[in-house]
């Protein structure tokens, strides 16, 4: 059990770093530098003039997506020691949010046909990619709860450090403040902006943390405690 609990942490550990690598690649870098808010003239000839650069940034996107699987099936491996069910119903709350993010994704694979097409319309582009946004933004209220799922299992857990076990509350909490809002008051944008900026700090340093971690000592220490949950047949 304690190889098999090894090997699952390090392939959570090493999908959480890509994932993160591919999202300040394909969010950070191409997007943010492409799109340009409130301007579909300005961004569909940015886009035109660098259709390679965007696709780059669509696979990006489809790394974030086979990653996040990838890490939904490991931790609930991983974690299934502390609490069969509660591992499962969190794996299965992030397959979901993988969902909602494929759905997204597609959107941009919509503009980057567009840039290939003759019939191009800067304002259906603008479209797709607010679209793109809206949904990806609807999928973060849902892994904010399976941040709050991974905050219970580590504090149920006698060998993930606590304060880590708390700091994925607290992500999840933010996760889940911030993009409600973001849906139900879209008129307050400017503040929910400031918001997020403030509370970017855990938001980001919970899922690093614990991908530091399990590549370092996930699966190397204590064994769980008598009573505690276990891997259900297949998680073997």
């Amino acid at each position: 059990m304690k190889n098999s609990n090894r090997k699952d942490a390090i392939v959570a550990g090493v999908s959480l770093i890509v994932m993160a690598l591919a999202a300040g690649y394909a969010y950070g870098y191409v997007q943010s530098s492409l799109v340009v808010v409130g301007n579909p003239a300005a961004t569909l000839t940015n886009l035109n003039n660098t259709p390679g650069l965007f696709g780059s940034g669509v696979i990006g996107w489809f790394i974030i997506l086979i990653t996040d699987l990838l890490v939904a099936w490991s931790l609930y491996r991983f974690f299934a020691q502390v609490d069969a069910k509660i591992s499962i119903a969190t794996g299965l709350v992030r397959a979901v949010y993988s969902a909602i993010l494929g759905f997204a994704i597609f959107h941009l694979v919509g503009v980057w046909q567009m840039l290939f097409s003759t019939n191009q319309e800067a304002v259906t582009v603008m479209n797709l990619v607010a679209g793109f946004e809206k949904y990806w933004s609807l999928g973060l209220i849902v892994f904010g709860v399976h941040l709050l799922g991974l905050g219970y299992l580590s504090l149920k857990s006698n060998f993930v450090p606590k304060w880590m076990g708390w700091l994925l509350h607290i992500a999840g909490l933010c996760y889940m403040g911030i993009h409600s809002a973001k849906a139900m008051a879209p008129q307050a944008a400017d503040t929910i902006a400031m918001a997020e900026m403030i509370l970017g700090a855990p938001m980001a340093i919970a899922e690093m943390a614990l991908a530091v971690w399990l590549i370092w000592k996930g699966g190397k220490s204590k064994r769980p405690l008598p009573g505690q949950g276990h891997p259900m047949p297949f998680a073997s």
